[in-house]
């Protein structure tokens, strides 16, 4: 990394689940891992020179708006480097998608990089890295790429040489069996049946059988761009996914702030609704704990929650490019010994991070 990360920064939230009020415990309870990942030289996230500070960022997306270019598939989209999403495997290797050199990254715990890839052309187009959205990894090992731009999800061999499969139409937006526009986020179970927020665009939560076979969607309406909806099952913008391990899916609605909670066949739950702006969510695989945790953009934090009732267990972090701080908090997972990993758009940069008392 070009910044080095020392030292932990705790804050206290006031937090609601459902309606009922609760107040966050404790500083956090956990310490960053000096110097986590390692590099190698002519590797990064994102941009080789670091993007612009939210003053001058502002500015620029003030003069696009002016000039009617809104990005987000519209006209001349502007890149946001970075690291736009993790995930990590049963075997504790964390997959860092993100916008430099190499789109998808992968580490061990102890912050090596053992393999990259993901910059290949797959069925008959490379993978535009500016504006890949995230991924997933299946129990076999295979990779899942969001190519949120050409409304596609691209299935990958493990060591992401080979092309598999491809959920959505390349180049091609729109809401039916067979499109998607702008996907966001996706979570893959164990009998291999994919599920996938179609959020940029659409409004709606599909679930495709192992062979990308659509079997079914949540979403108001026919879940299209201007179906938006604050009930049960309705969306403004559903972006990322955890799984639990009875694998019910905690599937983020962004812009209404809150998780839904659904079963393994889409089957509406309950709602999980807090002070936060939620960007990521994720379950360790195991999937026992009983707790979760949050990327939250409201204040550039980290959450751990319980999954049960949705109460603040511990907090960290805050705005900024310091030490414990995040620009743009896009990315979190958990791996087996409760080792949490948070990566940052604007930062440009993942930190890792162990609950106090355990060694690293």
């Amino acid at each position: 990394m070009r910044r080095v990360v020392i030292g932990v920064v705790a804050v206290a939230i006031t937090a609601w689940a459902g309606s009922a009020g609760v107040r966050a415990q404790g500083d956090g309870g956990y310490k960053l891992v000096p110097n986590w990942p390692t590099l190698p030289a002519g590797m990064w996230f994102g941009l080789k020179d670091a993007p612009p500070p939210p003053a001058e960022r502002d500015a620029l997306a003030a003069a696009r708006r002016a000039r009617g270019q809104m990005g987000g598939g519209g006209a001349a989209p502007t890149t946001q480097p970075g690291i736009s999403g993790l995930a990590i495997d049963q075997h504790d290797k964390i997959y860092v998608f993100n916008r430099g050199p190499k789109p998808v990254m992968v580490f061990d715990t102890a912050g090596t990089l053992v393999m990259s890839g993901g910059d290949l052309e797959y069925n008959g187009k490379t993978i535009n890295k500016d504006w890949e959205h995230s991924g997933g990894v299946d129990w076999e090992g295979n990779v899942y790429i969001i190519e949120r731009d050409a409304h596609r999800i691209v299935k990958v061999t493990p060591k992401m040489d080979r092309f598999l499969m491809q959920i959505g139409t390349t180049m091609e937006k729109g809401n039916d069996a067979t499109h998607l526009d702008l996907p966001s986020g996706i979570a893959i179970l164990k009998n291999g049946n994919i599920v996938v927020t179609d959020g940029y665009g659409n409004n709606r939560v599909i679930l495709y059988d192992k062979a990308g076979k659509f079997i079914k969607q949540v979403g108001k309406g026919a879940g299209g761009p201007a179906d938006k909806g604050t009930g049960p099952g309705e969306w403004v913008l559903p972006h990322k996914i955890a799984v639990d391990a009875q694998e019910n899916l905690y599937i983020i609605d962004r812009e209404n702030k809150r998780l839904q909670v659904f079963d393994k066949n889409l089957n509406y739950q309950r709602e999980i609704k807090n002070e936060w702006n939620p960007w990521d969510v994720h379950i360790s695989r195991k999937g026992t704990e009983g707790v979760g945790f949050i990327a939250d953009h409201l204040l550039e934090r980290v959450h751990k929650f319980s999954l049960k009732d949705g109460k603040i267990l511990a907090t960290w972090g805050s705005q900024g490019l310091g030490p414990n701080q995040f620009d743009w908090v896009h990315g979190i997972v958990v791996d087996s010994k409760g080792a949490v990993y948070a990566a940052d758009t604007y930062g440009q940069r993942i930190q890792k991070f162990v609950p106090a008392g355990t060694s690293f």
